[in-house]
């Protein structure tokens, strides 16, 4: 069972090499490594050239047009969406692989998430209250809290229900993907299946004025709203911030 991982890129050099020695470090051997530049300034490329020969680029923009163009390119049973700026347990891949080969009809399976920066007291409130969060969020409007650093995705299933719908121009969009593929087959929320990831969105713009975007962002899924386009969450500002990184 081959995995394929997706990782899109838009000037990363910062974190980049650490993601990438991470995936190489794992114990499941069985994978390939899929990097998607979205339009890096800086020495990203270089620095995935020297873990794969992979690359792909996609000029248009949005971690979600790279993400489909790696799929598109993968060869593996299953696709694993990575953040650059994460950081993957050495037997993440064994757990996610002994988990489909375990359990035939589960179509996906996703995890929680703790911050690279912080503490084992701060992160284990951080992990708990996440599994809480998803556990409402799916009993009450059947809604996933799907990251898409920690979402692995059987092939049959991605293509069964069509994939990543980039038309719609939607955000949330791994939100979207996780609701379709539970009406084909399971989707499973594994509590230990952790990744380690940057909280440096949080650094920036505060902690509350990030919770109130992902909170309006699960709402417009959660409640079949269905306004909030990349336009209007990845502003210019946003990309404006992401070139200013390379500096």
């Amino acid at each position: 069972m081959k995995i394929s991982v997706i990782v899109p890129v838009l000037n990363e050099e910062k974190t980049l090499e650490k993601t990438l020695k991470s995936i190489k470090n794992q114990t499941y051997k069985n994978f390939e490594i899929i990097v998607v530049d979205n339009g890096s300034t800086d020495k990203s490329v270089e620095i995935a050239r020297k873990y794969t020969t992979n690359i792909f680029f996609e000029e248009k923009k949005g971690s979600i047009n790279a993400i489909v163009k790696g799929i598109k390119n993968s060869k593996g049973d299953i696709f694993l969406t990575c953040d650059a700026d994460s950081i993957y347990p050495k037997n993440y891949f064994e757990k996610i692989f002994k988990t489909f080969k375990k359990h035939e009809k589960i179509c996906a399976i996703y995890g929680p998430f703790m911050f690279i920066e912080n503490g084992k007291i701060s992160n284990f409130f951080t992990w708990i209250s996440y599994i809480i969060m998803d556990f409402l969020s799916k009993l009450f409007t059947k809604t996933y809290i799907v990251g898409a650093a920690n979402f692995a995705i059987k092939r049959e299933c991605y293509f069964k229900v069509g994939g990543y719908d980039i038309k719609s121009n939607l955000a949330s969009q791994d939100f979207r993907l996780a609701r379709k593929i539970s009406k084909v087959g399971k989707v499973s929320f594994s509590p230990f299946l952790v990744v380690f990831t940057s909280n440096r969105r949080f650094r920036k713009e505060g902690f509350f004025k990030s919770f109130k975007e992902a909170v309006i962002l699960w709402a417009d899924v959660a409640f079949n709203k269905n306004k909030i386009t990349y336009e209007k969450y990845y502003t210019k500002e946003y990309y404006g911030r992401k070139y200013e990184r390379k500096k």
